[in-house]
């Protein structure tokens, strides 16, 4: 049965992934240079217009990308294909640990924001550091199926 899901899983998966990482490089390259150009207040409702649709979308693009690469990591690990066998199977290890810590760190945002109604102590280095994670995580996805 997954290998027949397996395209849909990865067509979704790859979508989700395209707007996460898109809206991480709009947040971490192009919006600090553009909200120069704002100024205070016009950056402020920009910001927060930006915030409120994100929190209304970026949820569900991440919990889609944990499910889709859960299912599909599968067909990869466990059972009697084993978990170090392989270089792929490394690598998928790699990225499966550098995704979960970008999970935490959506973990720890959201929790902040709508169960304990916080200040998120990760707030102003979850967008670069994600990013960066997230790089290295396109790099691998490309990598484990040469090396």
């Amino acid at each position: 049965m997954l290998n027949t899901m397996y395209p849909f899983l990865l067509v979704i998966h790859l979508f989700c992934a395209i707007i996460f990482v898109g809206y991480l490089f709009f947040d971490v390259i192009i919006y600090p240079n553009v909200k120069k150009m704002l100024g205070d207040e016009i950056d402020k409702k920009v910001s927060s217009a930006i915030q409120k649709k994100a929190r209304k979308i970026m949820p569900f693009c991440v919990l889609l990308l944990l499910l889709t690469g859960g299912m599909m990591l599968s067909r990869y690990i466990g059972g009697d294909i084993g978990y170090l066998n392989s270089k792929l199977q490394i690598l998928l290890l790699i990225k499966t640990g550098l995704a979960s810590i970008i999970f935490l760190f959506v973990a720890i945002s959201l929790s902040c924001a709508f169960v304990f109604k916080c200040k998120n102590p990760v707030g102003n280095i979850i967008h670069p550091v994600a990013f960066t994670l997230a790089i290295f995580i396109v790099i691998i996805a490309k990598l484990m199926f040469y090396i």
